[in-house]
């Protein structure tokens, strides 16, 4: 059974993208079919997997304008052994147009729907990455996905952005997708032996409860190179923290891949376990 979690966050900067090419890479390491759907208009997510802008003709835009299908826009990285559909936006008009287009909301979920009936939806996992904003193409993700994994940065507490993405997959679960879960809350940027760090932990935990996921995942300084180098971490360097701490995040994630994800309620607190010693 494929499992669809969405990646969000409307406060930019809290690692989503990095948390998708990540996660991405690491579910293929360890042997899981994966399909990456970039729905964030930067593209960042299919550079940072390794597919230059430039070998990149069909994408999601593509597919919401009815020129191409889902399978049509998927591009293969064999050194990983996962497929991408970028989202093929190269300029401020084709974005303002991706925008008017994604306001058929319901549009990914049917075009997801119509590749499983073909038989050619053939993954462990398809991960989505949202803008960062809670804007027609994000809530088009929502609707699709089975679950949603939201990165936060540790130190950076954006309460109302997270509350906000809360109340609108509690929107979803009572209307258009009543199986639309938590698949967890990712602390990012964590720095071992920091005040900061332990207090934003102690504190997301108390607010978050038992949507905390188990891994943590570090500040390190491989994982801001692979970024620069538009790679995984792991394939920069497998033996650094940053890809031990995503390799133990797939592992969290594979765990519960038939697990049913719930709309967890806040400020249930449990000890935060993690991935890396605090």
């Amino acid at each position: 059974m494929t499992k669809i979690i969405a990646i969000s966050n409307p406060k930019g900067g809290v690692g989503k993208t990095t948390t998708v090419i990540n996660l991405a890479a690491s579910l293929a390491v360890a042997e899981k079919r994966v399909l990456m759907i970039d729905m964030d208009p930067s593209g960042a997510a299919s550079t940072g997997l390794g597919l230059p802008q430039e070998q990149v003709h069909t994408g999601l835009i593509d597919v919401f304008a009815g020129r191409a299908s889902l399978s049509e826009a998927l591009y293969h990285l064999a050194v990983l052994n996962l497929d991408i559909i970028p989202v093929n936006v190269r300029n401020s008009e084709e974005e303002i147009r991706l925008s008017e287009m994604a306001k058929n909301r319901i549009q990914l979920k049917r075009h997801i729907h119509s590749m499983k009936s073909c038989g050619k939806l053939d993954y462990d996992f398809i991960l989505i990455d949202t803008p960062p904003a809670l804007n027609d193409l994000t809530i088009g993700a929502l609707l699709a996905a089975n679950s949603v994994l939201i990165p936060l940065q540790v130190g950076h507490f954006a309460h109302n952005a997270v509350e906000r993405l809360f109340q609108m997959i509690e929107r979803i679960r009572k209307g258009a997708n009543t199986e639309l879960g938590i698949e967890g809350v990712l602390l990012n940027f964590f720095e071992k032996g920091t005040r900061v760090s332990l207090h934003s932990a102690y504190r997301a935990k108390k607010v978050f409860g038992e949507a905390i996921c188990n891994t943590i995942i570090p500040k390190n300084t491989a994982i801001g190179f692979a970024a620069y180098q538009e790679k995984p971490t792991i394939l920069v360097d497998s033996a650094s923290t940053g890809a031990r701490a995503y390799l133990a995040l797939a592992r969290e994630i594979i765990h519960n891949q038939h697990v049913a994800t719930a709309l967890v309620s806040v400020n249930i607190a449990r000890p935060l376990t993690t991935g890396i010693a605090i």
